[in-house]
């Protein structure tokens, strides 16, 4: 891939977001995994949601968003959206593994 400013025409430009969009689904993938992992350690609904490490998560992340030049609101809604959708996955893994 090449960089941004190496990029010949949009192309070029297309093909790298397509790359890059695959990269960041891979990980997504992979995070999901940890979070079904994760499941196995909590003892009950409160730790599953864990409102604590959800805040210093997302104030890091705000952290790393601004060291990247990137809009810290935006990312921090993003990840409250990812969180979100995997606490429910979790929850209901943490359930199941209950049941």
């Amino acid at each position: 891939m090449k960089p941004p400013e190496d990029c010949e025409n949009i192309e070029d430009v297309r093909g790298a977001i397509d790359d890059l969009d695959g990269e960041i689904l891979r990980l997504l993938g992979r995070r999901a995994r940890y979070v079904a992992a994760a499941a196995r350690f909590k003892t009950d609904g409160e730790s599953v949601r864990a409102p604590e490490r959800q805040k210093a998560m997302l104030a890091r992340r705000r952290d790393w968003a601004e060291r990247e030049g990137l809009d810290p609101d935006f990312v921090e809604g993003l990840y409250r959206d990812i969180v979100s959708h995997f606490i429910t996955r979790e929850m209901e893994r943490w359930q199941e593994d209950r049941a």
